[in-house]
C-alpha cells in the first residue's frame, strides 16, 4: 500500500498568513512567466493533506541524495536518478530543478530503503511508515517543511525523506515506479490519481509522468502555496 503520510497537525495560522507578501509573488511569478498557459489538473493534487496546496519556492534548485546500500538486483540509485529525469521534464518555467547531490549534508530529499538505518532525524511530526512500500516524509511549521538534520551533520538541510521497502519490488521497473510515485509526491502532488495507468495511481505500474500526471503539476506549480518546501 502506497500513502502519503504528511502530518499536518492544528496550525490553521500557516493558510495566508502573509497575504501582502504572498501577492507579490504571485505578481513576480507573473512576469517571469506571462506566457504560460496552465492546463486543468485530472486529479486533486491536494486530497492527502487537507486541502493544502505544496511546492517548491520559484526557480528551487532541489538536491536529492541517495543513501547507499549494499547491492542487490534492483538499484535504488538508478531509480531516483531516472525519476529526477522524468520530472525534471514537467515544468513549464523554471518552477524547480531536481539533480542528485553525492552529499547527505546539503541534500532538501533523502531517500533510503528500510534495510539501511533512517539517515535523518525526523521533525515535529510523527514518523510512521507502517509498512508502507513508499513512504514519503515532511513536517510543516509555520508555513514551510520544518528543515531536518542528516545523522551526524551539525546542521538542518532536509525537507523531504522518502523511505522504500525494496522487498515490495521484486525487478527494477516495478522499484523505478515506485521511487517515480514517490518523487512526485515530493515534487508537489499531495494526491493520488484513480487511473491505474498514472504513475500517481496509488500501486503504480508505471514510471513516466503521463500526461495526466503532468497536468496535475504543471497546474499547482501555477498557485499560490499554502506550504513551501
Amino acid at each position: 500500500m502506497f500513502r502519503f503520510p504528511t502530518r499536518f497537525a492544528a496550525r490553521a495560522t500557516w493558510r495566508h498568513a502573509c497575504p501582502m507578501v504572498m501577492a507579490a509573488m504571485l505578481l513576480t511569478w507573473a512576469c517571469d512567466n506571462p506566457t504560460v498557459v496552465r492546463p486543468d489538473f485530472a486529479y486533486d493534487p491536494t486530497a492527502l493533506t487537507g486541502g493544502l496546496l505544496y511546492r517548491w519556492s520559484t526557480g528551487a534548485k532541489v538536491r536529492v541524495f541517495v543513501e547507499p546500500m549494499a547491492a542487490g538486483s534492483a538499484d535504488l540509485a538508478v531509480a531516483v536518478q531516472r525519476a529526477v529525469q522524468s520530472w525534471n521534464a514537467v515544468p513549464q518555467g523554471r518552477e524547480f530543478t531536481l539533480d542528485v547531490a553525492s552529499n547527505r549534508d546539503v541534500a532538501d530529499v533523502i531517500v533510503y530503503d528500510r534495510s539501511v538505518a533512517q539517515p535523518v532525524a525526523t521533525g515535529s511530526c510523527p514518523f510512521n511508515p507502517s509498512g508502507a512500500a513508499g513512504y514519503t516524509y515532511f513536517c510543516p511549521l509555520n508555513g514551510r517543511a520544518e528543515r531536518l538534520r542528516p545523522i551526524a551533520a551539525t546542521v538542518l538541510t532536509a525537507a523531504i525523506v522518502i523511505r522504500v521497502d525494496m522487498t515490495t519490488t521484486a525487478t527494477q521497473s516495478a522499484l523505478d515506479a515506485l521511487v517515480a510515485h514517490e518523487i512526485g509526491h515530493a515534487v508537489g502532488i499531495g494526491g493520488h490519481s484513480p487511473q491505474a495507468s498514472d504513475v500517481m495511481f496509488t500501486r503504480p505500474t508505471v514510471s513516466t509522468p503521463t500526461e495526466r500526471d503532468r497536468n496535475t503539476l504543471r497546474n499547482l506549480l501555477g498557485r499560490a502555496a499554502d506550504i513551501t518546501l
